[in-house]
This record gives structure tokens, C-alpha cells and sequence, in this order.
């Protein structure tokens, strides 16, 4: 188990590895993105929305082409310059947003770094009443036996069972939910190029991360063998929430 401070840590040290992390990390399906929208007639046109832990971006120019106004928060600079959106440094606990500024938060693959009770806290100081928390999390589908091998090769421990239900409280109610299967194309090296863009790669030593290397390339030469790109199988679990105090 990761410490709290050593997990903060950890968190922000994906900036090393950002090009490639855009060029092996999957897009999040957009039946997830547009479930924040979900009833609302204009869509995302003219939100304010924070995207949180927004990283290098993947989800923030999604939300700026569909015609949001993104600021884009997290506490790695290297990261946020690859980052398209407006930015600033901060963290789940202490954005440094504005109070009720947003219309619509997001954080995507970045809700197991925070401090959730003191994230949910700030989340909802920066929330207007009657907004909403989209919280995306895309892994491997592990349902499938291979994808569950592979997964364990490269020590992908940021697994959560599809029953998982976010409930930080602080005003946030769960209102919806929902699992979007899909698919991203890799070949064998960017198989390995995506174990190096884990936490787990990124907080080991050479030894170590040699050894994962090895073991995936003749997981995927003798195992599983593949030839060229695979479709590398996905699940996109997206979770809305509203913010209901006053």
C-alpha cells in the first residue's frame, strides 16, 4: 500500500513520461464524457468546467472541442504544458479556484490520488448549486483472461471492480453511472511503452522495470503472442454526481 504523501508523490510524476503517455493512454469514450451532460440541452457549450488532475490533457481538449471553457488543475507543471486548456497549479485538496465558479468538474484517472473526504470538500466549494462531479476512470478490462494476465505483468493495480461506487459525501450525491467496453490499437512496444507510463514503472529502479519489460515482451511472444497492432480491450467506469448543498 502507497502512503498518502508517497501517493501524492507518485501522482506527480507522470509529466516525465507525457508524450508518452498521450501517445498509449486511451481517449475516454464519449458515451462516458456526455453522461455529465445528461438532460442538459445545450450539452457542454458555455460550461465552465475544471477539469481536475487534467495531466497532459486527454480529457481537456475533448471538453474544449465540444465547447467548454476548461481550466485545467494539477500539481505537475511538466505535465500541464502539454495541456491545451487554461492551467494551474493545484491540487484536488486546494485548486485555488474561485468558490462556485464551475459549472461541471471532471477528474479522470485521477480520483485514486486524492485525499477524497478533503477533495470532495473543495470540489464542492468550487462547484455553483446544482453541479456536477464526473468522475472517468478507463483500465483494462480485466474481465478477459488475457487482459487480467497482462495487467498483473505490469503491475496495473489501478483496478477497480465494476460495483465500485464513489460516495466522498460533502454534498456530492451519486445520480448515475455507467460502463462504456471499448478499445484502444497497440502493438507489442506500445504494450511496453504503456507499462511505462504507470505509477508503478515510474516509482521503480532499473532492475526492476527491466525485469517488467522482459516479462511482458515474452508474455507477448510466447503466452499471447501477438503480430502488429491488437485491439487492447477497455472499460471506461464513469460516475456523475451533483452537488446538492446550498
Amino acid at each position: 500500500m502507497v502512503r498518502p504523501r508517497a501517493q501524492a508523490v507518485h501522482g506527480r510524476g507522470f509529466g516525465a513520461q507525457a508524450a508518452t503517455y498521450d501517445q498509449v493512454r486511451p481517449d475516454y469514450p464519449a458515451a462516458a464524457i456526455d453522461l455529465a451532460v445528461d438532460g442538459w440541452a445545450d450539452g457542454w457549450a458555455g460550461l465552465q468546467v475544471c477539469d481536475l488532475g487534467a495531466g497532459t490533457g486527454i480529457l481537456s481538449r475533448e471538453l474544449g472541442e465540444r465547447g467548454s471553457h476548461v481550466l485545467a488543475v494539477d500539481p505537475d507543471a511538466a505535465a500541464l504544458e502539454h495541456n491545451p486548456a487554461d492551467g494551474l497549479i493545484g491540487t484536488a485538496e486546494d485548486t485555488g479556484a474561485e468558490t462556485d465558479r464551475f459549472d461541471i468538474v471532471t477528474v479522470a484517472q485521477a480520483w485514486h490520488w486524492f485525499d477524497e473526504d478533503r477533495a470532495a470538500a473543495e470540489i464542492s466549494r468550487i462547484l455553483r448549486p446544482g453541479g456536477r462531479l464526473l468522475i472517468l476512470i478507463n483500465q483494462l478490462d480485466v474481465r478477459i483472461d488475457w487482459v487480467l494476465r497482462l495487467s498483473r505483468i505490469m503491475h496495473a493495480g489501478d483496478v477497480y471492480r465494476p460495483q465500485y461506487r464513489p460516495r466522498p459525501g460533502r454534498g456530492l450525491d451519486l445520480i448515475d453511472h455507467r460502463l462504456v467496453e471499448f478499445a484502444t490499437p497497440l502493438d507489442g512496444d506500445g504494450i511496453v511503452d504503456l507499462a511505462r507510463t504507470r505509477s508503478y514503472w515510474l516509482r521503480s529502479n532499473a532492475a526492476t522495470r527491466s525485469r517488467v519489460e522482459s516479462n511482458l515482451r515474452e508474455y507477448l511472444s510466447t503466452e499471447h503472442p501477438i503480430t502488429g497492432a491488437v485491439d487492447l480491450p477497455y472499460m471506461c467506469l464513469a460516475y456523475l454526481l451533483e452537488h446538492t448543498a446550498s
